[in-house]
């Protein structure tokens, strides 16, 4: 697997989440914006709260997924011979990739498990290399290949 590719391909689905949120964000800046001059009832101003609820949500998974983005562009995606930050487990089930929390998703007919080194599955996995075993909940995995 070119983990060069795959470090591209996640920085770019990283990058549309961000543009997403943005225009979440922006059409949500108009359902807060109440016109002064027009009569305003009181249904108006509980859906300008919730809007801007909304708004704040919006605002505040944007501010992760620009921390994430700047986590995957200087993470190292070097070779690697252990399982550290930025190494490509393989397992016979699920190739982990350490260093980015993500949910199972495709890549190169790939099943990958993004972890981050804050989960509870890394102290399972950490430093282990290849032909090393490991569990976590409940499951047992072999470690067939580090990139």
């Amino acid at each position: 697997m070119n983990k060069k590719h795959l470090k591209e391909s996640i920085i770019a689905a990283q990058k549309q989440l961000i543009s997403e949120l943005k225009e979440k964000i922006d059409s949500s800046l108009t359902m807060v914006d109440i016109d002064e001059t027009d009569t305003i009832d009181p249904e108006d101003l509980s859906h300008q709260s919730e809007s801007l609820e909304i708004k704040n949500l919006f605002e505040q998974k944007l501010n992760k997924a620009q921390i994430e983005l700047d986590t995957l562009i200087h993470m190292d995606f070097s070779e690697k011979k252990e399982a550290t930050s930025g190494a490509l487990v393989s397992t016979e089930n699920f190739h982990f990739l350490i260093g980015f929390a993500a949910i199972p998703f495709e890549f190169e007919g790939k099943r990958i498990v993004g972890i981050s080194v804050d989960s509870p599955i890394y102290p399972s996995i950490k430093g282990k290399i290849a032909g090393d075993s490991f569990s976590y909940s409940e499951n047992n995995y072999t470690i067939l290949e580090i990139q």
